[in-house]
């Protein structure tokens, strides 16, 4: 899952929508083929280009886009000469992250060896902090076929054929008190944007949509506004043929967002649809993934956005957005990039912790049987709970990624590594009926690492509730502590890779009940080294060698894109897709 696309986008770890025949290939039956070779003359132009503190003037408080835009030309003309018969590479200024990290274009499209040797010339100037490729990434699955009505097996107390529910009833009936669980908290869902459905509607507060590629966006126009709902992001035949969407698998709407916010926060109580972990709590869409996916500039933006910190000014048509005046305490990251953390990214979450917020991300669907594959980003960055998918019986799910990294595993749905008897059920969330721009609500069976980490965002919320005081290091002790040990039959059971146990809100309400100030271990990390049993724990020298690598830092690397079916979700391609986004 590592691999990286040579025309800069990250693919992702999808379960797609099957549309072959009108029917879905049953879930892990069929192995992965050889994947294809990337082309050296794929073409890319996004970078991400972070100067030093204090270089050239340029970290002012409140950054005049011309400022930034001086400051990319003159970093432009410090370029040495090109290859012979090509002129120097001219860099344009895209748009700012912060009065140091800039969006950058090239002034034409680069191949994969071009691009890197652009990068490394960057990284030599003594004004620039880091330079990397500007990814595309993507969220982390789409719906099975629909079905309609309410199976939630993955919010039952554990029983017998049930071993992995993530037992909420007592959590609830604990933790409500004189108000819903999860009052007061905000959830930012960093995704394809929501629906207004009636099974969530009341829970919504206004969001804003972060895409920057109109093709990408879907609604007419590139430039960031408050209307963060979703029109849709399927993939025709005829947008595969393009080379803006080049090796992007043919695919209805998957109403991501959607889905990820009715696990976490659907209402309950209400005789209709699905319940949510914490129905309390308030979601805040944000909007960073359309047709393909999006770029991880936008995902780090929107994330910013979320915690409420201010956005630099920017040229149109992309003025700055105000201030969000919710923010998040819980940052949902349903998404999944290959390769080590991003420094862009990693900045990003150090940031929104030290805003107290606690950053929840998948470990991603590298859809094989094979155990102990490594976390995909943001999972693998500092400080992020990094959450894998079990199944309905407790396993491992097969298309999870898992490493000594991961903190803790949540219902994902499918079947399991083991192939235990009676496995394979999927979970049911929110959705619509649109194969492309919307239509009606809905409810549809989904499965993936993407809705684990739903789970978790959700009891974050809940405990929070609680709690409020709580820091990010604070809950994920309490998550771990409290996780429940793996079934005897189980992969976990006799891994260490699955992390600190199975997600237990109730657990979690009680042990929290119990120490109201938890105690952080002296590393900081907030792991736990006992908790849960049965699964091992957090793996956290393997942490900081991961902090050591920086994205697309000379190695080469592949594009991931959904297959035709959920068996071959995460499968990597070759793309030859065009720069210039």
């Amino acid at each position: 899952m590592q691999a990286v696309a040579t025309n800069g986008r990250i693919a992702s770890c999808l379960l797609a929508l099957a549309i072959q025949a009108g029917a879905l290939a049953p879930a892990g039956l069929q192995a992965a083929e050889a994947l294809p070779q990337a082309s050296e003359a794929a073409s890319q132009r996004r970078l991400l280009v972070k100067f030093k503190p204090g270089a050239s003037g340029i970290d002012a408080a409140a950054l005049p886009a011309r400022t930034a835009q001086l400051a990319i030309s003159d970093l432009s003309q410090r370029l040495p000469s090109g290859a012979p018969g090509r002129p120097p590479v001219q860099l344009v200024l895209q748009r700012s992250i912060s009065a140091q990290l800039h969006v950058v274009l090239t002034d034409r499209g680069l191949n994969q060896t071009e691009m890197l040797q652009l990068i490394e010339q960057l990284q030599r100037d003594p004004l620039v902090e880091y330079a990397e490729i500007d990814p595309r990434i993507k969220p982390q699955f789409v719906p099975n076929d629909p079905l309609y009505g309410s199976r939630q097996w993955n919010l039952q107390p554990p029983g017998p054929g049930s071993e992995g529910g993530a037992n909420l009833p007592g959590a609830w009936d604990a933790a409500r008190g004189e108000v819903a669980p999860g009052q007061g908290i905000v959830v930012a869902v960093i995704d394809t944007g929501l629906r207004p459905h009636v099974d969530l509607a009341s829970r919504l507060l206004p969001g804003y949509d972060f895409i920057s590629d109109a093709s990408i966006a879907n609604d007419l126009d590139a430039q960031w506004d408050s209307d963060a709902s979703d029109p849709g992001d399927w993939i025709s035949l005829r947008d595969s043929e393009t080379a803006e969407f080049s090796g992007c698998a043919v695919s209805p709407s998957s109403w991501h967002g959607t889905m990820m916010a009715g696990t976490i926060a659907a209402v309950t109580g209400n005789s209709l649809g699905i319940a949510g972990m914490a129905p309390g709590a308030r979601l805040l869409p944000v909007r960073v993934f359309g047709k393909c996916g999006g770029y991880l500039s936008d995902a780090i933006t929107g994330v910013y956005w979320a915690v409420g910190l201010e956005l630099p000014s920017l040229p149109d048509p992309m003025r700055a957005p105000p201030l969000n005046p919710y923010p998040a305490r819980v940052i949902n990251l349903s998404m999944a990039a290959a390769g080590s953390c991003s420094a862009a990214f990693q900045e990003a979450v150090d940031r929104v912790r030290a805003r107290g917020a606690v950053v929840v991300a998948a470990t991603g669907n590298q859809d094989d049987m094979q155990a102990g594959k490594a976390l995909s980003q943001p999972a693998n960055c500092r400080g992020v709970i990094a959450v894998t998918a079990h199944t309905r019986r407790g396993d491992l799910a097969y298309y999870a990624n898992a490493s000594a990294s991961t903190t803790l595993s949540a219902p994902g749905g499918g079947f399991g590594i083991n192939q235990l008897a009676n496995d394979g059920d999927s979970i049911t969330s929110l959705g619509n009926s649109g194969l492309t721009s919307p239509l009606s609500d809905s409810y549809g069976e989904v499965r993936g690492t993407s809705i684990a980490a739903a789970h978790v965002s959700g009891l974050a919320a809940l405990l929070l509730g609680m709690q409020p005081n709580l820091s990010p290091d604070q809950l994920r002790v309490v998550l771990t502590r409290s996780a429940r040990a793996y079934p005897a039959d189980s992969y976990c059971q006799v891994s260490a890779v699955c992390g600190a146990g199975m997600l237990d809100a109730e657990a979690a309400v009680r042990w929290l009940q119990a120490n109201p100030a938890p105690v952080v271990p002296p590393d900081n990390s907030g792991s736990d080294q006992t908790g849960g049993g049965g699964g091992g724990a957090a793996g956290w020298p393997e942490w900081l060698l991961l902090l050591s690598a920086v994205l697309l830092s000379g190695a080469t690397r592949r594009r991931r894109q959904p297959g035709p079916g959920p068996h071959q979700a995460g499968r990597q391609q070759a793309t030859g897709q065009a720069g210039g986004m």
